[in-house]
């Protein structure tokens, strides 16, 4: 295993994605930083202008040729992967957007803040559809399906709630982590679902049932960030100094020790050789496994 770290951000990096055929790395960071990494040469390859404050989710389009990035500015901007001005730009929730997702079949962009649960925005053409006020603050989308126009809906509180899209209406509610859900992925077709918590606990999710498989305690209260690898067969834990790989089938884990106190985004390549970390120490941790 060998860890490569690239240096280039001015202050923590929020957010950081493997390239659909893995060619890039893409980040997000601080002051509006966007850059893409060449994942061979592990070079910065080109920066992206369109925010002046932090950005919180970025998503690919077009089999990696494009993506969409969302700020704590309110906006959202779409860009050609060869051109740092930014193709399109929309004006989306003016107190910052702090998650973004697309529906399974790209039909619809969904997004939240604090204060704003869900806003539903049709694709490619950015009308607003349908909107969310949010009863509880930092509550969010957290992810979308795998096949059905479903989303997940959580953060600060207990609570975890899964929609339908565009309309909103509530499916199901659960009863997750103590505190607050930091992440939350399906897999396995929507059978199954696996969420990380503020308190440190892992769940495995059946989601017919809505229930709760498994609960392993993974480390101490504090941040935590989740990524699924591409075969499904393990999860990817990124806390404070430490990256866990568990495996979904018998819970067992690796660990692989960080220098940072923060890391707040995790993913795997697509061929799952590589992961890449997002960190608050100014850097961005490929790891060679």
């Amino acid at each position: 295993m060998e860890i490569i770290r690239l240096e280039g951000h001015s202050s923590h990096v929020n957010k950081v994605k493997f390239s659909p055929h893995g060619d890039y790395i893409l980040t997000a960071g601080f002051n509006g930083e966007l850059y893409l990494w060449d994942r061979v040469s592990l070079e910065r390859v080109q920066l992206y202008e369109g925010h002046n404050q932090t950005v919180n989710s970025i998503q690919w389009l077009k089999e990696g040729q494009e993506f969409i990035s969302a700020s704590g500015d309110g906006t959202i901007t779409h860009h050609e992967l060869s051109s740092t001005k930014p193709k399109a730009t929309w004006q989306d929730l003016k107190s910052g957007v702090s998650h973004m997702h697309f529906s399974y079949d790209y039909q619809y962009l969904l997004t939240s803040n604090k204060t704003t649960m869900l806003r539903v925005r049709e694709w490619p053409d950015g009308d607003l559809v349908h909107k969310v006020k949010s009863d509880q603050q930092n509550s969010g989308v957290l992810t979308t399906s795998q096949t059905n126009s479903h989303a997940i809906i959580g953060g600060v509180g207990t609570r975890l709630r899964r929609c339908m899209i565009p309309s909103g209406e509530i499916l199901e509610e659960m009863e997750g982590h103590e505190q607050a859900t930091m992440g939350f992925e399906f897999f396995d077709q929507d059978l199954h679902g696996v969420s990380i918590g503020y308190d440190g606990s892992l769940i495995l999710w059946d989601m017919k049932t809505h229930q709760v498989l498994e609960k392993y305690k993974v480390g101490d209260p504090g941040y935590y960030s989740l990524a699924i690898s591409q075969n499904e067969k393990e999860v990817a834990i990124a806390m404070p100094f430490l990256l866990k790989r568990i495996q979904l089938q018998d819970l067992s884990v690796e660990e692989i020790k960080l220098p940072s106190k923060g890391n707040y985004s995790v993913d795997y390549s697509p061929n799952g050789e590589q992961l890449v970390v997002a960190s608050a120490d100014k850097s961005v941790r490929v790891i060679r496994l």
